[in-house]
This record gives structure tokens, sequence and C-alpha cells, in this order.
């Protein structure tokens, strides 16, 4: 089995969110995106279509792909979580749906709630540093919201790093050891693993054995500064608490799949990122 543990799919609302922007046929070298040096565009991104989107899956060989929600302040930057049920419900067995919280809205914990007991849920994503005002990860607003995942026995995806707030302190892993030193009960994923303070979150990781770390592109895209802090982690003592995804559609779900099998992982590390993990955290059977 290979769970991709993070994707936000072709589909509905989420065709909205920035991520599904049109795309200039040609990059500028100087002020151009980043990540699209040597970035591959699906067709299922090209036509936006679910149909291609679970094609590319099969063609990967991911049997299983989370679809973390993203609810946050600033237009065009949120999704509707009944788009996910819908979509959990549509292809039975291949998503699993991670209801997007923004904390700065009204009802928050109602939402979280909703997300888990009635949509069918089985975690919460939130990205603070994009709300409005932005919040750091340890802000007294969030904690309830925290609480009640804890109390619900949900885990949390926070993405935490340079682009996530209008400044990298709100990336800095103080904030997130914060977190999980106050509610060691709490199961918190770290999408985009802090970059770039990747030996921080990693230490913070090594403390906190609440924290998983998810780095995403900013482990396997080529040549990315920093990677081999968690790759080293991976090969040692975080081999149980890192997750795989692609992060589609920051990167098609071949792609990244391909560059990831690339990087020096250990046989026994890459399956725990792969499949192990991602399952126990799930409560499924690796199959």
């Amino acid at each position: 089995m290979i769970i991709d543990f993070r994707v936000q799919p072709p589909y509905k609302s989420f065709l909205g969110i920035h991520f599904f922007r049109p795309r200039p046929a040609v990059e500028d070298p100087v002020t151009g995106n980043p990540f699209a040096v040597g970035r591959i565009t699906p067709p299922s991104f090209e036509q936006q279509s679910i149909e291609l989107f679970v094609q590319e899956m099969d063609e990967a060989g991911i049997d299983l792909a989370v679809i973390t929600g993203q609810r946050t302040g600033p237009t065009g930057r949120s999704a509707s979580n009944d788009d996910i049920a819908e979509l959990v419900q549509r292809y039975p067995g291949r998503f699993v749906g991670f209801g997007g919280i923004d904390p700065r809205e009204p009802g928050a914990v109602d939402e979280v709630r909703r997300c888990i007991e009635t949509l069918g849920c089985r975690g919460i994503a939130m990205l603070p540093g994009w709300s409005s005002p932005p919040l750091h990860d340890d802000d007294e607003t969030i904690y309830p919201i925290y609480e009640t995942c804890r109390d619900l026995g949900v885990p949390v995806v926070i993405t935490s790093s340079h682009y996530i707030g209008p400044d990298m302190t709100y990336s800095l892993p103080i904030h997130i050891q914060k977190v999980a030193f106050d509610l060691p009960e709490l199961t918190l994923i770290i999408g985009h693993a802090s970059w770039p303070w990747t030996l921080q979150i990693c230490a913070v990781a090594m403390r906190c054995p609440n924290v998983y770390l998810m780095p995403e592109f900013y482990m396997y895209i080529p040549n990315m500064p920093g990677a081999e802090d968690y790759v080293k982690a991976a090969n040692s003592y975080l081999a149980y608490r890192m997750l795989y995804s692609s992060c589609y559609p920051s990167r098609s779900l071949g792609q990244a799949l391909v560059e990831f099998k690339a990087l020096p992982l250990k046989p026994e590390a890459q399956k725990n990122l792969l499949s192990r993990n991602g399952a126990r955290l799930l409560g499924l059977s690796e199959g």
C-alpha cells in the first residue's frame, strides 16, 4: 500500500484555491515560482479533472490519498469541507478526508466537530499563518481547536514553512514545540516540516513523540537545501514519525513519487514513510 498523505484534488471548490491558478508557459528565471523548476504538469491539472486525477493515482500505484482541507482568511484560499466528504463517498476506499479549519472563523470548534462527527473526516488541517490576521501556531486563539481534536482523538495537520505567514517567524519550530508540550496526547503532523528550519524541527520531533514530520517537496525536489536533514532523520530516530505526500498540485503524483524513491533512504524507512506510518495514524491495515 502507498499512502499519499496530502493532496488537494481538482474537484469543485478546490479549483478556486490559488494552487490551481493558470501557470505561465515559461517561468521568469528571476522572479518565477521556484517550485516550477523541473516540474511536470499532469493532465489532471491541465484539464481540471478528478477522473484523470484518480487515473494518475492508479498509474503511480497510490492506493490511498488524504485530502487535506484548506480554510483560511484571504479570498481564493478556501475549499469546502462538504466537497471533501462528497469525494470520499464518490470513490470508496481511495480517499480519506481531513477537514480544513480557519482558527479565526466564528464557530471554528463547531466546524471541527461537524467535520469529524458528521462528515466523517479523520483529522483536521490548518494554516494559522494564513488566517487574517495571521496567527502563530501556538496562539491561544487556536487552543480550543487543538483541545477539541485531542478530545476527539484525531490528528491535526499544521502547515508550517517560510511561505505560510507574513514572515519566517511564523514557521519557527518553537511554536510547534509549545503546543506539543502543552498537549502531549494530541498528534501533530507538520506539513512542509517547518522548512527552512529543518534541523530545528527535527530536534522538536526528537523531543516530542507526538510530532510527525511531512516535509513533502522540501525533502525530495532535487538539490533542495536542508533536505538531507529530513533524510537523516527518516533513516534513524524519526523512521516511525515521518510521512510521504506529493502535496499535489504543487507536484504531480507520479513525479513526486519518483523523486521521493530516488532519495537515499533505507528500504525500511522508505516503506515506513510510504505506508506503515500513515496506515498506523489512520487506523488501517498496511495491506
